[in-house]
């Protein structure tokens, strides 16, 4: 079993084998659901929210896997967190003057208080500079390793390729909106974006904790052979 499942395919196929499943049912059993189920509070929402929890709790038990790579633990944790609370929406209740303080429109805004974007803009420089320690410091070594069939960069892709897609999704009826003049997409196109988006990024703490007992895994492997 442990050998399936540290398998550079076993992610990306057992992914693409639930999701593809989850959605198809939905598409074609509950087709007057599909937005419904997508909103807070729902059946995919409720998932969401459990695989932050569990995967927040995931990196406090498995943090002894990362005792040599205490900063990347670290950050691993902090993104998690901001993760999960972004999920709850937490961004909608931070600014006393707008609905989000993480959007261009809200720094471009002069009713905004220039406070509120000082502290909101180093919170969010915070954040891409975590991101950007982590691209610049295992980029070479995920491209490497990809080629070498390693099941965590492998599943790192999966994970990464999810997050991506999910924004498109999310960001793709707003954008048509605004190429074609504010004409916004037929009820049905937006609903099935937004079921595309919040089925996606339902999968990323879960994929999270895959990549995490992959390497838990493999790590104890080559130390029981040391």
């Amino acid at each position: 079993m442990k050998k399936i499942f540290t398998s550079a395919f076993f992610t990306p196929i057992v992914f693409t084998v639930l999701w593809a499943t989850m959605v198809t049912v939905i598409l074609v059993f509950y087709p007057e659901q599909k937005f419904s189920i997508t909103e807070d509070g729902e059946i995919i929402d409720v998932i969401t929210n459990v695989g932050y929890v569990l995967m927040i709790a995931f990196m406090l038990i498995l943090a002894k896997d990362y005792s040599e790579k205490t900063t990347s633990w670290g950050i691993y944790l902090f993104l998690g967190i901001a993760a999960f609370l972004r999920e709850g929406g937490i961004q909608h209740h931070l600014s006393k003057t707008d609905t989000t303080p993480f959007k261009s429109r809200f720094f471009l805004n002069p009713d905004n208080p220039i406070s509120e974007k000082i502290v909101f803009g180093l919170i969010l420089l915070l954040i891409f500079g975590a991101v950007g320690y982590l691209a610049i410091k295992y980029t070479k070594h995920l491209i490497t390793s990809f080629f070498k069939l390693n099941p965590v960069t492998w599943s790192t892709a999966v994970f990464c390729v999810v997050l991506v897609c999910a924004k498109l999704a999310d960001r793709y009826p707003s954008n048509w909106r605004s190429a074609h003049g504010d004409q916004s997409l037929p009820r049905e196109q937006i609903e099935f974006f937004s079921l595309m988006e919040e089925s996606l990024e339902m999968f990323l703490p879960y994929l999270v904790m895959v990549i995490m007992l992959q390497y838990h895994i493999l790590l104890s492997s080559k130390d029981k052979v040391k």
